[in-house]
């Protein structure tokens, strides 16, 4: 950012203070800042010709007449601004961009504004310029000089981390599209017009590395009046394919009460896209939104989204039912919380549990599994050792529907994984139905 001080302003009977200054000044700057109590006032010249934006202003003071002529100061630290407009003899003065700290370097310590104190303690040891202050080390200023010897060193460094402008806003992006020949009331049509504003905001956001967390989108009715739906995507999102599939499954459920002349696209929130990590057991480590792209793909072929919906049956293999879920829900599940991404082992059992053959040994009345590989008498398939193998858990019932009589073990093997192996006691078979990962 490059600043403009100006400074040498006129007194109260020839103009006014810096604060009644300073909104002249709005016709050539676009963002001023008056300093009453030090008869300053700043103007915001980034993007602009420094040199040009001080002149104009220098001439807008004059018009308002006075005694005294105004300075200027142009640098891209403020301390350095600061005391090329104070203590200058020409009435521009431009600080070359990287030399501030050599221009800061001759000037005297009081251009700093330091407290008295301070400055009395700095006299004694010697140091009088701002190049003295600025050669010392940080941890020498810090122990002789306290907390303010070191704000005032980097002063002296020109180092200024005053914010004298906050961070200009930029408006969320929107786009609208109105007709007036005709009324649509296909859903289609209008998923195709809402296609069009949908890229049209999404590539305005992408430009500014943001993504929407909220938007809307308001249908103006031929009757009059408007139907407003908000969205609210899972995490921060500039992906025009996703918020189509959010604004498909709407349109598929709501009813409107007129037909439409025109729609209207807004963001409501955003904020900075981040490149999530995706999950670490992801053998590619991907980023959400490489999985994101993922499962689009997937589902443009035809495949459905379910979710577990459990029940209390004692088996793990019975106690799971999958539900179809719409599409869309992927894209607008609740944003995960903190507490939910805490690392944790969880169960996944197999598809189908596989035939393993063990080798026991009794323990208090049951045969406890020390050894065992895939397959019943399969020569090939390789023995994994246990190192411990907790249980059983004793589970039995089907009184009214198949019964059942099964014994499970959790098991650690040898190379770490944990295992759930269930033995059957009517027939003595043996399965790993589950591994913790």
């Amino acid at each position: 950012m490059t600043f403009v001080c100006l400074s040498r302003l006129a007194g109260p009977t020839a103009g006014g203070s810096a604060a009644e200054l300073a909104p002249r000044l709005l016709t050539a700057a676009p963002r001023v800042r008056a300093d009453d109590a030090r008869g300053l006032i700043w103007a915001d010249a980034r993007g602009l010709p420094a040199r040009g934006l001080a002149r104009s202003l220098l001439v807008l003071l004059a018009e308002r007449g006075g005694s005294s002529e105004p300075h200027a100061g142009i640098a891209r630290c403020a301390i350095a601004a600061e005391v090329a407009s104070l203590g200058a003899e020409e009435p521009i003065v431009e600080v070359p961009a990287g030399g501030e700290r050599a221009f800061l370097a001759p000037y005297e310590i009081g251009v700093l504004g330091p407290d008295p104190a301070l400055a009395r303690l700095l006299e004694g040891t010697g140091i009088e310029r701002c190049g003295d202050l600025a050669r010392l080390d940080l941890a020498a200023v810090a122990v002789r000089f306290g907390q303010d010897g070191v704000g005032l060193w980097r002063l002296a460094r020109a180092d200024d981390p005053r914010r004298l402008f906050d961070p200009t806003i930029r408006p969320l992006p929107d786009a609208s599209l109105e007709w007036s020949d005709y009324a649509l009331r296909d859903p289609e049509r209008l998923l195709f017009a809402i296609n069009g504003l949908a890229g049209t905001v999404c590539a305005a956001l992408r430009d500014t590395g943001q993504g929407a967390t909220a938007f809307t989108l308001a249908f103006a009715l031929a009757g009059g009046g408007t139907v407003e739906q908000p969205f609210a995507p899972s995490r921060a999102n500039a992906s025009q394919r996703t918020w189509m599939r959010l604004i498909r499954d709407v349109l598929e459920r709501i009813r409107l009460p007129d037909a439409v002349t025109g729609v209207f696209l807004r963001v409501d929130r955003a904020a900075r896209s981040e490149i999530v990590q995706g999950d670490v057991l992801d053998r590619g480590f991907g980023t959400a939104q490489v999985a994101e792209e993922a499962l689009a793909r997937i589902l443009d072929q035809g495949s459905v989204v379910v979710t577990p919906e459990n029940s209390r049956h004692p088996l793990l293999a019975r106690r799971t039912r999958w539900v179809e879920q719409p599409p869309a829900l992927v894209w607008a599940r609740p944003q995960i919380g903190p507490d939910d991404t805490e690392p944790a082992l969880a169960l996944h059992l197999r598809p189908e549990p596989v035939p393993v053959e063990a080798i026991t040994a009794d323990r208090r009345g049951f045969a406890a599994p020390l050894r065992y590989r895939a397959g019943p008498g399969g020569a090939a398939a390789e023995w994994h050792e246990l190192v411990t193998a907790s249980g059983p858990d004793c589970i039995s019932g089907g009184q009214w529907e198949e019964p059942y009589a099964v014994e499970l073990y959790c098991c650690v093997r040898h190379d770490g994984a944990i295992v759930l192996l269930s033995r059957d006691a009517r027939s003595g078979e043996w399965q790993e139905i589950g591994e913790w990962r």
